[in-house]
């Protein structure tokens, strides 16, 4: 085997962890945890919902309701929701792409190029959504006696654009091998 393939083996599996914690991040309701002195809140009042997408938006697809969700969305939270879905279609479309490229025995060095585009795209989507989601969290105080932190579908998020980093040193160092080795 040689060594731009093994590199390849190792960018689709980070690729893929890189994926899998953009997925959880997006669906999961705890990019903040609201601490609030305040009785009596409902769980399932849906403007206590910390996450990005409500899961019932995705599962049932009940109109008036998901409307409502986006339109009551800050400007920031958007541009985190936009940046995560995209990030999420880049790395799929990434690992799709590694495998195919790994199936390929020929002219390996002419194809596999794009997989450094897509780890720095699926980077910067990652960071940007990161930045903007820790610049403005702390908007989502309600209450006086509220306190918020970030939580773990946040730090999950990083998680994802850590991986997605270290997929960028890895498709250039495929890219390279691939033209110099085998």
């Amino acid at each position: 085997m040689c060594l731009s393939g093994l590199t390849q083996i190792f960018y689709g599996l980070i690729m893929t962890g890189s994926a899998i914690l953009t997925a959880v991040a997006l669906f999961t309701p705890s990019w903040n945890t609201v601490e609030d002195n305040v009785k009596g809140l409902v769980n399932g009042d849906p403007s206590n919902w910390n996450g990005l997408m409500p899961w019932t938006c995705i599962n049932h697809s009940q109109g008036q309701t998901c409307q409502d969700w986006w339109g009551n969305l800050p400007g920031g939270t958007r541009c985190v929701v936009v940046c995560m879905i995209i990030a999420l279609i880049v790395q799929i479309f990434a690992v799709i792409y590694n495998f195919l490229t790994c199936l390929a025995c020929c002219c390996k060095k002419y194809i596999i190029h794009p997989l450094t585009l897509f780890a720095v795209i699926s980077t910067i989507l990652l960071l940007i959504a990161v930045i903007v989601y820790a610049a403005t969290w702390n908007n989502f105080t309600v209450q006086p006696n509220t306190t918020t932190q970030l939580g773990y579908s946040f730090w999950l998020a990083v998680g994802a654009l850590i991986l997605s980093a270290a997929d960028v040193i890895l498709g250039a160092l495929t890219v390279f091998l691939g033209e110099h080795c085998c």
